[in-house]
């Protein structure tokens, strides 16, 4: 079993922002709820404001983005607990693959899973798992991300 790494869950948006290069209004992420080197878990409640939010409904783009900034805060608390003074620039370099089993309405809470599976010099291969609420999938992805600097 891995180390967990995260004393106690970051719950506050802005200090999550702190750690991801992205910023409002493109955040996709809220909360880290648990960090180990190559696992982390994250939250998102999808606002009504949304800038991927159409007529009460978080857009597959949406959710893709989510799984990705996912990605994105794993990589950046590591950077934080590494003394990095920001967080490291990234995109999706590919996406192997994604299944959407229903979109989420705004005001829904997410929880997503990501693992790292492979990483080679600044490319990682990642999985990410959405769930809902009730603990139900909602969305997967494989796919590679890439961090510029």
């Amino acid at each position: 079993m891995a180390e967990k790494l995260l004393q106690a869950p970051i719950l506050d948006p802005q200090e999550i922002i702190k750690l991801i290069p992205q910023k409002p209004p493109f955040v996709m992420v809220d909360k880290l709820h648990d960090y180990t080197k190559l696992t982390g878990i994250t939250g998102f409640l999808v606002p009504d404001d949304n800038i991927l939010v159409d007529n009460g409904i978080f857009s597959e783009p949406g959710l893709i983005e989510h799984m990705a900034q996912s990605m994105s805060l794993h990589r950046g608390y590591q950077g934080y607990i590494s003394g990095l003074e920001k967080p490291q620039t990234g995109f999706i370099g590919a996406i192997k693959s994604v299944e959407i089993f229903r979109l989420p309405k705004a005001g829904e809470e997410l929880t997503t899973h990501v693992e790292i599976l492979h990483e080679v010099m600044k490319v990682t291969l990642v999985t990410a798992k959405t769930l809902d609420k009730n603990e139900q999938v909602i969305a997967t992805s494989e796919m590679k991300t890439v961090t510029v600097d």
